[in-house]
């Protein structure tokens, strides 16, 4: 069983009543109820997801003033906002103005979903895009472009780092990493760890079992966050301790972890990726059951899509323990691009095949942005200039721009596009691959992968295989000539 939201929660509820109690109606609030969404109305409510930006602080399309906040990092109620990152998943208490993008913050709150040691050697996928690899029972996948690393980077992650990792589950309960932190190597007796799981084995002294993991405890332990003092089988924990052996860890605390909200008359907004989806009125997000059988969908053609593995952001009321979403807004996205800078408003243009058309690509305050290049911070639309190389993931939104859920500046070792394809045409020796409007050539220097990503297939095959709508990517590597060096379906 995986805990799905990153805090306390009945603390957070309890913050929640409190504003609700001394802060409706004053300054900018609005009635409780409003919803964590641009064009929302401002009110009293909760928010989960990744951080996306500072200056103030940004989550979910809201940039909360944290002037009065207060903040709990990983259980360090002393800590500040520079104590957060990029890529960290917190939750938010606060209001929200009236124009749905701007608000304060009461508190946030971070909690590492899991802190230990890499079991293995991390397994690179084929197109050297993400690596897999096991901390505790966790199966973790870290990706090179949109997970952010501190203290470390992608091509460093080893066996036996200890990490502190945020980020998501699936319906698989595969943690995908939206941030990862080196802390240290391994050091048995002396390395500090956190996981949280499902109390099992109780033996009704001092041992249980969470997954694979031994837990032992003894008078020293801070159990002051258990009902009681009372250990017992089928309490959801968060354990922080040594670890004494590879699967063996002395608890120096063990909380009481609560599992999604409580009914409330205050809005809630929570970002995750989808799972045990048995239709629009029934699934989960960050394991909180959803029902968004009346909501609006952005884009509209989400709704007819929607699946798990999915990246949202739900928003709504909870009532009898289910979310009642009155939006959901996609927050993943099918759509890469790794392209120069044509063109710098309101918008970007940017140029994947040179002398090619540009592509549009819509910037908002969800937009995760970091600067990999120059580490300006806070980075912003206003510090790209033409001629800058970014790689963006995103979708395509009505009228055909591109919606950037992702941006990161960065020097490219390749230029690339996936999304749909418009239209392809040829054979092992010369052809083109048109995607959002950009045509790329390829000869028969080309490399083509098969829809199974493990391997190669000639030209003339790919042309006979790929259909109008098919996922597809190509790459043309720096310096770039127009040329595809590779193209391949994807999932």
């Amino acid at each position: 069983m995986q805990h799905p939201l990153q805090m306390g929660i009945l603390a957070v509820l309890a913050s929640v009543m409190l504003l609700l109690a001394v802060g409706c109606g004053s300054g900018s609030g609005g009635g409780g109820g409003g919803l964590f969404a641009g064009g929302g109305i401002g009110g009293t409510g909760i928010t989960s997801g990744t951080i996306t930006g500072f200056g103030s602080v940004f989550v979910n399309g809201i940039e909360f003033e944290t002037d009065s906040s207060s903040f709990d990092v990983d259980d360090d109620n002393a800590a500040s906002q520079d104590d957060l990152d990029i890529g960290m998943v917190v939750t938010i208490v606060g209001t929200v103005n009236d124009d749905g993008v701007s608000g304060n913050a009461v508190s946030i709150v971070y909690d590492n979903e899991v802190e230990g040691p890499i079991a293995n050697d991390p397994v690179e996928d084929a197109d050297m895009t993400t690596k897999t690899f096991t901390v505790f029972d966790i199966t973790v996948i870290a990706d090179r472009d949109a997970t952010v690393f501190s203290a470390t980077d992608y091509a460093s992650l080893s066996k036996d780092d200890i990490v502190a990792i945020s980020g998501f589950f699936d319906g698989s309960r595969v943690l995908n990493a939206t941030w990862i932190k080196k802390q240290g190597e391994l050091s048995l007796g002396s390395s500090e760890v956190e996981i949280k799981g499902t109390v099992a084995g109780f033996n009704n002294v001092d041992t249980f079992k969470l997954d694979g993991v031994t837990v032992k405890f003894d008078g020293t332990t801070d159990l002051s966050k258990i009902p009681g003092g009372v250990i017992a089988d089928g309490q959801y924990v968060e354990v922080k301790g040594v670890l004494n052996t590879a699967t063996a860890i002395f608890a120096q605390r063990i909380e009481l972890e609560a599992e999604g909200f409580e009914d409330s008359e205050d809005a809630v907004s929570i970002e995750g990726l989808v799972a045990d989806f048995n239709g629009l009125g029934d699934f989960k997000v960050s394991g909180q059951r959803v029902d968004a059988s009346a909501a609006d969908f952005s884009p509209q053609s989400l709704a007819a899509s929607l699946g798990n593995g999915d990246k949202v952001e739900v928003e709504g009321l909870v009532t009898g323990g289910v979310l009642r979403a009155a939006e959901v807004q996609q927050r993943g996205g099918t759509i890469k691009i790794g392209a120069r800078v044509t063109g710098v408003g309101t918008t970007l243009s940017l140029e994947v095949v040179l002398g090619g058309p540009a592509i549009t690509v819509l910037i908002d305050t969800q937009t995760q942005m970091e600067d990999d290049e120059l580490d300006v911070e806070p980075f912003s639309l206003a510090d790209i200039q033409e001629g800058d190389e970014l790689l963006i993931e995103g979708f395509v939104a009505a009228g055909g721009a591109v919606v950037a859920t992702q941006l990161q500046r960065k020097v490219l070792d390749a230029y690339e596009l996936q999304g749909p394809v418009d239209a392809a045409d040829g054979d092992d020796s010369a052809g083109s691959v048109t995607i959002l409007g950009v045509t790329i050539a390829t000869d028969r220097d080309t490399r083509f992968e098969a829809v199974d990503d493990e391997s190669d297939i000639p030209g003339t095959d790919f042309y006979n295989q790929v259909m109008p709508g098919d996922l597809v990517k190509f790459q043309d590597n720096v310096p770039v000539n127009g040329y595809a060096d590779e193209v391949g379906f994807e999932d």
